[in-house]
């Protein structure tokens, strides 16, 4: 590992992952780059005309993003950035953000790519936890930045993406990529190095830095996309999940450029921004979430008349449960499978999901990735559950749970060398695993198990709702009660006899003890700002009205 990493900031062997590679493809030399295997192999292969980015009216080859990140590369070692180092990273879905990162990777450092939301506090944490000595940033979203800097502990330069006109007093970056050398070759980084840092969002506490090597970045392209999107040099994927989403970073990074394939970037895309780059860019692999397939649906009913969509041939969608409404919904009317999965930032991403040429049963998440397993094991004892029965999952492959600095949360992640990312699934009959709810998501009610997310998915599907969120609100007699959060539909004006119809379609659906008690209609539900629905804010807000 690479000297600048303090070793106890890292998992021993006992604590951490068992690494597995079960496919041919994720057994890498110990010496590999992943910013060579993902640029300069395409310009050295004969491909570096073939299109990499599509931004705005932009296209951008694989010899200029080479050309961009070698610039980058040697603007930073001028900066003194050593193998090791923490390079914050702070844009929206923009090229400098992907020049940036891999920049990082290529001299040895470790990009660390930061949510454009945080604010000064958030930073703080973040920046300091990580001991990070350099921030690259967007102009528009300095000013965090320079709110927190009197308390960063470690950061030495700040490099700024001057593109709003906004005045500062730091290094700027395209100046300093102007009078950089363009020849840079990569640092001799080991499979095992640190090449990617990512903070979880903070939905169940404070983040935590979740680490990634060279080759977890590779497999998670070597397994998940490999298998289950099949990617060739035509395809161009896009979508909105931000980079510094790991979802995002695999879906528009990592994938598109492990294949020789483009990847669209659009900052600060809204459902319309989606369909008119779908339209200009030729998108074929559409990757989004739930909340955003809906909002297509939605809000551009006549989406595939004003669009050109017809390159599109499949979808991936994460962050939260695709419910067989949304499913059926989006290939009625754009003809395109969206493959539900379940990943995380620990895991880095899908580790389960269908392929996208199987049969496709939207009702389960799928089968286990190539190359990870899957285990149903009962939380209290540890002991794998029968076919059918409701526990915590356990997952290893070739990328697994490993924390920086957070042994107590280590300890509680990873068992006997399985990562268990804190999910309830149930493995069925047909060996698909179906989602129940996070673990935290579980609502104990009269002594019935509950999972909040299957309650959500039945509610969905009445029509005169938009969206939905359900947690369990405190009871003195059962301990707690099934709670849905309801956004109504557009047009749809709540009355009291609406929510008797949400909850008697629950129960005509459901077991009956899963309905809804309380149905309470609003404006908008608390998100973080990858879209996953913040319920640990709407349960904090049960307790504290009935406390």
């Amino acid at each position: 590992m690479q000297s600048s990493i303090p070793s106890e900031y890292l998992p021993d062997e006992a604590d951490g992952p068992d690494y597995v590679h079960a496919v041919p493809e994720v057994h890498y030399p110990r010496q590999i780059n992943v910013a060579e295997e993902l640029v300069d192999r395409h310009v050295r292969e004969g491909q570096g005309n073939n299109v990499a980015v599509y931004f705005e009216d932009q296209t951008i080859s694989y010899a200029e993003l080479q050309e961009a990140i070698n610039r980058m590369g040697n603007t930073l070692l001028d900066l003194g950035v050593e193998p090791g180092d923490r390079v914050v990273v702070r844009f929206p879905n923009r090229p400098e953000a992907v020049v940036s990162c891999l920049a990082a990777q290529k001299i040895g450092a470790v990009a660390l790519p930061s949510m454009k939301l945080l604010r000064a506090a958030e930073l703080e944490h973040i920046i300091n936890n990580a001991e990070a000595t350099t921030v690259v940033v967007y102009d528009d979203l300095l000013e965090e930045v320079e709110n927190a800097l009197p308390n960063l502990e470690t950061v030495e330069d700040v490099v700024v993406a001057d593109r709003n006109g906004i005045d500062h007093n730091h290094h700027d970056y395209d100046e300093l990529l102007d009078d950089a050398s363009a020849d840079l070759d990569a640092y001799e980084t080991e499979r095992d190095d640190l090449a990617l840092m990512l903070y979880t969002s903070g939905t169940t506490g404070e983040p935590k830095g979740a680490i990634h090597t060279h080759q977890n970045l590779l497999a998670s392209a070597d397994t998940y996309a490999r298998y289950c999107l099949e990617p060739t040099e035509e395809d161009v994927f896009g979508g909105n999940p931000p980079l510094p989403f790991a979802y995002g970073y695999g879906d528009l990074v990592t994938f598109p450029l492990r294949f020789g394939a483009s990847t669209s970037l659009v900052e600060d895309a809204t459902p319309g921004d989606l369909l008119a780059a779908i339209d200009s860019h030729g998108i074929s692999v559409l990757c989004s979430i739930p909340t955003a397939f809906n909002q297509i649906l939605s809000k551009y009913p006549d989406g595939p008349e004003e669009y050109d969509v017809s390159s599109l041939r499949v979808g991936a969608s994460a962050g939260e449960p695709l419910t067989p409404t949304t499913f059926e919904s989006f290939k009625d009317e754009y003809g395109i499978d969206l493959l539900d999965g379940i990943g995380t930032t620990e895991m880095l991403h899908i580790f389960i999901s269908h392929r996208h040429d199987e049969e496709i049963d939207p009702s389960a998440t799928g089968f286990p990735v190539p190359g990870y397993e899957c285990k149903i094991v009962d939380p209290e004892t540890g002991e794998e559950c029968d076919r059918g029965e409701a526990g915590l999952l356990a997952v290893r492959g070739p990328t697994g749970i490993e924390y920086w600095n957070r042994p107590e949360k280590q300890a509680n992640a990873v068992r006997d060398n399985w990562s268990y990312p804190g999910d309830i699934f149930v493995q069925r009959e047909d060996g698909r695993f179906e989602y129940k709810s996070r673990n935290d998501d579980l609502i104990i009610s009269s002594g019935y198990n509950i999972p909040g997310p299957e309650v959500e998915a039945v509610i969905e599907e009445h029509d005169s709702v938009g969206e939905v969120a359900v947690v369990g609100s405190p009871d003195e007699e059962r301990g707690a009660i099934v709670k849905a959060f309801v956004v109504a539909a557009d047009g749809v004006s709540p009355e009291d006899n609406l929510i008797e119809e949400i909850q008697n379609h629950v129960k005509d659906t459901l077991a009956p003890y899963k309905y809804p008690r309380e149905v309470e209609f609003v404006h908008e539900l608390p998100r973080t700002e990858t879209g996953k629905i913040r319920r640990i804010e709407l349960r904090k807000r049960e307790e504290e009205k009935k406390a």
